[in-house]
């Protein structure tokens, strides 16, 4: 089974698909973690939730965690923080009811209300900015879904490999120029809709491979994933 892991998609649906089919991704045969940011910024957070919603509820290895661009969904709506206001809430919230016409937006909130912060299989822990520790405590805080990055990454490898029994952490959430990895961490969100120069990488996780999208070129660069 091949195991592929995308975060940080940020309405970027067309980009998202093409980079499924360019590796002929088979929910019924390979794997799917979507490391969360699915919504907000892009164009097409609606079509991007329901996809992944679809997929997630009819195929046992897509898998699905929240991202803080969720989190501030759900705060808006539940009248904790306007924050979503000013990273595109409106659009995204247009886009949303236009994608779920039919069965009616709260299907998508519903099930963005569900997903949980962490997903772990035998090999990967997934978490949308990584976690502080000890994990089986911390991996329950949601704050740890705005988790900066030298704050992450200032966490010893070998605690780190100690708390989840040698797996490696796939995270998102901090824009990167390429998919890295150092030996314990692996940062998979390259600014797509964010960044002056976007890409969107799909990352087969056991062959260190990164399937990059470029929204300049329009075209898909495959690359092997260094480690520090």
């Amino acid at each position: 089974m091949r195991r592929f892991a995308i975060s940080d998609i940020h309405g970027s649906y067309y980009e998202m698909m093409k980079l499924l089919d360019y590796v002929k991704f088979h929910p019924d045969q390979d794997q799917l973690v979507v490391v969360g940011d699915m919504i907000n910024r892009g164009p097409d957070s609606g079509k991007v939730l329901k996809e992944l919603k679809e997929l997630q509820e009819n195929h046992e290895n897509v898998h699905v965690t929240i991202g803080n661009h969720e989190e501030m969904m759900l705060w808006y709506l539940a009248g904790v923080d306007d924050m979503w206001v000013h990273f595109g809430g409106k659009q995204t919230a247009d886009s949303i009811n236009e994608a779920f016409y039919e069965e009616g937006a709260g299907k998508a909130v519903q099930w963005v209300h569900q997903l949980p912060l962490t997903f772990d299989d035998e090999r990967f822990v997934y978490a949308h900015a990584g976690f502080l520790l000890p994990y089986e405590t911390e991996r329950m805080n949601r704050d740890h879904l705005w988790l900066q990055r030298k704050v992450f990454y200032a966490i010893e490898k070998e605690a780190l490999l100690s708390e989840t029994e040698g797996k490696f952490i796939v995270h998102g959430h901090t824009p990167a120029k390429a998919v890295m990895c150092d030996g314990t961490r692996m940062g998979i969100d390259l600014g797509a809709q964010v960044t002056s120069g976007p890409k969107l990488a799909l990352v087969e996780l056991e062959e260190l491979l990164a399937y990059v999208y470029d929204f300049g070129t329009k075209a898909i660069r495959v690359s092997k994933i260094r480690k520090k």
